[in-house]
């Protein structure tokens, strides 16, 4: 037999088959990272704490968010979290728990900043969502 005509070429992959493994790869990573995300409703990710429970470089998330939520993770983390406040402030009752308390539980430190973010992103003040709870 002749030696050159045994020997496989220097990749055995072609790069259709190295795409397509790259592919499945990056999907099995978001496929993690949104499993991580909904289990962690309650408590407030850090972008190295999802790297490292997914299992991914901060490179790879950063791809995964672009490519799945059109937005960066830092973004969606934040736009979650204040999501999580919104649901929070619709079952609060008033006269208990208060705006500052419900963001806090979920990683808000500046009160002032979350209220604006949270006006920009649902027109209406949290102190609002909250009042609307009693109706």
């Amino acid at each position: 037999m002749d030696k050159h005509k045994a020997r496989l070429p220097s990749s055995s992959l072609t790069p259709t088959a190295r795409v397509s493994w790259q592919q499945a790869r990056r999907q099995a990573s978001a496929a993690r990272v949104l499993t991580l995300l909904q289990q962690c409703d309650v408590q407030s990710l850090s972008l190295g704490e999802l790297c490292r429970k997914a299992g991914v470089s901060e490179r790879t998330l950063r791809s995964i968010f672009q490519q799945v939520f059109g937005i960066g993770p830092n973004r969606y983390l934040h736009i979650r979290r204040l999501h999580l406040v919104r649901a929070a402030l619709a079952l609060a009752n008033p006269d208990i728990e208060s705006v500052s308390l419900v963001a806090a539980r979920f990683g808000f430190t500046d009160s002032g900043r979350m209220a604006a973010d949270y006006h920009q992103l649902f027109g209406e003040y949290p102190s609002q969502t909250l009042m609307r709870s009693l109706s």
